[in-house]
């Protein structure tokens, strides 16, 4: 019996530790550098490298595929044909298989080499690198994983014009959902963080900072990154975030989320 896990690295696109779905080495331990591209396109190739290195204990086989892309009404990643558009028809990757010994790394290199003046705004590939079962394994439960790296390609004139059109504070849910519309021709997504405080202890933004790496002042709960997951061009989503609201006193706590849409400033508070 075989089982394919799929990773997506959308900014959501990005790994997720897999351990707990079988004994020994999860299916997981490939470092990816970087995680997603942003590139500026013409008409002229453009040459980039992916780098992985295999953190198992045994070597691993990977076969390297490329797609068109978009996000369904539910913000996951839906394969889709090609266009004459979309840059899966103009990349070329070297090379396409390959096996990564224990603690070794492989880099790959792609060129993307438009046969027409590209549109004006985003032209997307997503770089499947899914891992082959091996040859010599006969029997028993096979736990493959599928990484995938995200392309952005942008050709001027692009256009931002992301709008936060909601932010609102489920309690019941324990989550944040904020609603994005996006009229540009490139993607939009929030970036930004979440904290959760003790009553009357939130300072304010600028005392905090925000900056979830260092240490909080007295009555700091807990905080995390929003979700980021993109909007893309032409689309209106609701992107939720879950956050460990206390289980205990619910309702006694206060929530504040700060980030950017676009460049323009989010601050809210939920008290």
């Amino acid at each position: 019996m075989k089982y394919l896990l799929r990773i997506a690295a959308l900014l959501l696109l990005c790994t997720a530790p897999l351990s707990s779905l079988m004994a020994g080495d999860p299916p997981g331990q490939i470092a990816v550098s970087p995680s997603m591209f942003e590139l500026n396109i013409g008409t002229k190739p453009l040459t980039q490298s992916i780098r992985l290195k295999n953190l198992k204990k045994h070597p691993i086989i990977l076969k390297v595929d490329v797609y068109n892309w978009t996000l369904d009404g539910n913000n996951s990643l839906k394969e889709i044909a090609p266009t004459a558009q979309s840059i899966d028809q103009w990349m070329i990757i070297n090379p396409v298989s390959f096996t990564i010994d224990p603690g070794k790394e492989q880099v790959i290199r792609f060129s993307i080499r438009p046969t027409t003046t590209p549109d004006p705004g985003e032209h997307r590939a997503i770089i499947f690198f899914t891992e082959q079962p091996p040859k010599d394994k006969a029997g028993g439960v096979e736990v493959l994983f599928k990484l995938g790296v995200a392309v952005y390609a942008y050709a001027d004139p692009i256009r931002h014009a992301g709008v936060l059109t909601s932010i609102s504070l489920d309690r019941a849910g324990s989550m944040i959902k904020v609603g994005l519309q996006n009229s540009g021709n490139v993607h939009t997504r929030l970036k930004g963080e979440y904290s959760i405080w003790k009553p009357g202890s939130f300072p304010g933004f600028k005392k905090t900072g925000m900056d979830l790496t260092k240490e909080q002042p007295e009555g700091f709960i807990a905080g995390g990154n929003m979700n980021n997951t993109p909007v893309l061009a032409g689309n209106r989503r609701v992107i939720t975030t879950s956050i460990p609201l206390p289980a205990e006193n619910k309702g006694s706590y206060v929530v504040a989320v700060q980030g950017t849409v676009d460049d323009r400033k989010i601050e809210k508070v939920f008290p």
